[in-house]
């Protein structure tokens, strides 16, 4: 009996002492990790922004089936929330506060007493966006005995935040890969007149001078007080595949006539039948656009103007939005 009372006095004061050193442990706690993901800081922060998105990247996903992820009404920007049940327990969270494209503040509920805070920080660089995840808190006494059996807070979480970056930017990535063509067919363009800059270059130049030129464009539109009729558009003129060059003008459509002065000059599209194709995506993928549409002229049996100019209007373009999967374009090719 004397042995049972020793061993249960022995219990107790290992139980008393270990009570005590976790009840002195700091529960403090700030982890996070960093990552550059090779996207723009618009679409890293509006996908973060938006808690439905986090399904396609979220870590714990892959090691936790059981997860159930409920959304309400409002989803993304501050008031936003979502909620969800497990095997282990249910849990929430919030948005609390923001800086659009700077910083995101969220409050997490585990139901284990403490309400951490998460915080995400957007930074843009040439590369991309610096993207910071992170929590802070601190520990209820339950988790600082949790979280001392298993090795500390940090060992726990930031191997989940370093996958959750990981995922995020294959998900990003894919996301601003996406693109489509619509064939609208035969459409009568009406025509008009137009501001314009014009150059010649090799095909592998287009891209630098078209940026420079529709730059010089939107100033000049915003300067003299004009007023545009419409989105800016590319008049191609020569392409010559053989020589990789080509001869092309960039436009910004005006609703009259204007007399200009400098390298701006004015010019006037006819009214022509064309062939229409709508061009959603990255302009990586323009050049599977424009065969794809001059396949489907030859498919429907129609015919494209021998050394007709054929065009491109920028819908939607990188000054509306830095999202290359949202950009639009519409092409329109002569057509006999």
């Amino acid at each position: 009996m004397k042995f049972i009372k020793y061993l249960f006095l022995l219990l107790l004061i290992v139980i008393i002492g270990a009570s005590i050193y976790i009840a002195t442990l700091d529960g403090n706690y700030d982890i996070k990790s960093t990552k550059t993901i090779k996207a723009p800081v618009e679409v890293v922060y509006t996908n973060v922004n938006d808690y439905k998105n986090w399904k396609e990247w979220g870590p714990w996903y892959e090691i936790d089936s059981t997860i159930i992820a409920s959304y309400p009404e409002i989803t993304s920007g501050v008031g936003a929330s979502y909620t969800w049940t497990r095997k282990e327990g249910n849990g929430s969270m919030k948005t609390i506060s923001l800086i659009p494209n700077k910083e995101i503040i969220q409050q997490i509920n585990f139901g284990t007493g403490s309400s951490p805070e998460v915080y995400w920080e957007f930074n843009k660089t040439d590369d991309g966006t610096d993207v910071t995840w992170g929590m802070r808190g601190e520990n209820s006494f339950s988790e600082k005995a949790y979280f001392l059996a298993q090795g500390g807070v940090e060992k726990n979480m930031k191997p989940m935040f370093d996958r959750g970056l990981e995922l995020l930017e294959q998900y990003i990535l894919k996301e601003m890969d996406k693109h489509s063509f619509d064939f609208k067919g035969v459409v009568d363009y009406g025509g008009g007149y137009y501001l314009y800059q014009t150059t010649s270059c090799k095909m592998d130049e287009i891209d630098t001078k078209m940026g420079k030129m529709l730059t010089t464009l939107i100033n000049y539109v915003a300067e003299n007080n004009i007023e545009s009729s419409g989105k800016p558009f590319m008049l191609f003129h020569k392409w010559d595949v053989v020589n990789n060059a080509t001869m092309f003008s960039v436009c910004s459509p005006i609703k009259e006539r204007i007399i200009t002065t400098g390298d701006v000059l004015t010019g006037f599209l006819k009214p022509q039948k064309t062939f229409k194709t709508i061009f959603k995506g990255n302009y990586k993928f323009s050049d599977e656009a424009w065969l794809k549409a001059y396949k489907a002229i030859e498919e429907q049996e129609l015919k494209a103007v021998e050394n007709g100019e054929s065009f491109e209007v920028y819908t939607v373009n990188p000054h509306d939005t830095e999202n290359p999967a949202e950009w639009v374009t519409e092409i329109y090719i002569p057509i006999e």
